[in-house]
């Protein structure tokens, strides 16, 4: 069989055209799922370049649905998330980590989905904690005013990704990766112009940083923590597991650097048992237990690393030393919990 999508392997990056007539037929149901499949696949096998990734953004963003949200450069976008794939199961730590980041003083326009790779996604999570996730896009900006923070559902804002799902499913059940497992953080249709993203592919950094960066963002960090010793991989968020890599852009220029949790004060947990989550109602009663201030725990350390990096990024804090204590306040003062109850009741208000 003759393929109609160009070939990863004559180059070490598809140009632009390439990759819009590459969306195009990928959006096509009249092209073969076998064609499809082969093409996701050997992008895959030979690496997605950091054009790549922003080209493919950049097309599905052109065909999003906008929320309507106005760029205040005193208050400027952050997003924090991870592409997922990690495989650790843990509690759904960016998601806690937006409410302490609102209640610090932050806007979070969060952008993610229901759960792939595991039991509970951010989208499962936030249904679970009363949040309403089908919102109509006139009302985004509103409830993000009100609650300092609000939840984009990828696929009411990107229906055309949704043409793609059954060869996404497809190559899904035989364990095979794709594009689209890098591509979600980048698609968040606000356009924020900080951003903290987790990768669960270490090799993938300094792509996804570039990635970041061709998008617009202004500063960011692609980041990949440590897993405990004697588990193998990584996790897609900074960790206090261990040490966490990161990659940071800021105005075209890349640094790299790692991440000691003992030296911000925040101690190393030995495993993964304080951090793991369960089911949708489960991780949601956990959230709202530490975001009351009643559970002091390697999850709570970790949510506020996660959250400290988003403030620093975002410009409320010089150095990530000093966003700790105001990750910590947010979340002892009430301010985290307290955002949490705002966007709960902004999203379901004549929504």
């Amino acid at each position: 069989m003759t393929s109609v999508f160009p070939n990863p392997a004559t180059a070490s990056s598809l140009s632009s055209a390439e990759i819009s007539r590459s969306v195009s037929l990928l959006c096509d149901s009249s092209i073969q799922e076998e064609s499809k499949g082969k093409f996701l696949t050997d992008l895959n096998q030979r690496g997605e370049s950091a054009e790549e990734l922003a080209g493919f953004a950049s097309a599905f963003l052109g065909q999003a649905v906008r929320p309507g949200i106005e760029h205040n450069e005193n208050h400027p976008l952050v997003e924090l998330c991870g592409t997922g794939g990690d495989k650790a199961g843990l509690l759904n730590i960016s998601t806690a980590a937006m409410f302490v980041v609102a209640g610090a003083g932050g806007r979070v326009v969060k952008h993610g989905n229901r759960a792939v790779s595991s039991r509970c996604g951010s989208a499962d999570v936030l249904e679970a904690l009363g949040v309403e996730l089908h919102l109509k896009p006139q009302r985004v900006s509103e409830i993000l005013e009100q609650a300092g923070c609000v939840f984009l559902l990828a696929s009411d804002f990107h229906p055309v990704v949704a043409l793609m799902a059954p060869v996404r499913r497809s190559l899904a059940a035989r364990g095979q990766m794709t594009i689209f497992n890098l591509l979600g953080p980048l698609l968040n249709p606000a356009m924020p112009e900080y951003q903290l993203t987790g990768v669960y592919r270490r090799e993938m950094l300094p792509r996804y940083a570039k990635a970041m960066g061709l998008l617009g963002r202004r500063k960011a960090w692609a980041v990949h923590g440590e897993a405990p010793v004697g588990v193998n991989g990584g996790i897609d968020e900074l960790t206090v597991t261990g040490c966490s890599v990161v990659v940071s852009i800021c105005e075209g220029k890349i640094e790299n650097f790692q991440i000691n949790p003992e030296e911000l004060g925040l101690p190393v947990a030995s495993s993964y048992a304080e951090l793991t989550g369960g089911d949708a109602p489960e991780n949601a009663n956990r959230i709202v237990t530490i975001l009351s201030g009643q559970e002091r725990s390697a999850a709570r350390n970790m949510i506020v690393l996660n959250a400290a990096a988003a403030l620093h990024l975002a410009g409320l804090a010089g150095t990530l030393a000093e966003a700790i204590p105001m990750a910590c306040q947010s979340i002892d003062s009430g301010k985290a919990l307290a955002s949490l109850e705002l966007l709960r009741k902004a999203s379901v208000s004549k929504n």
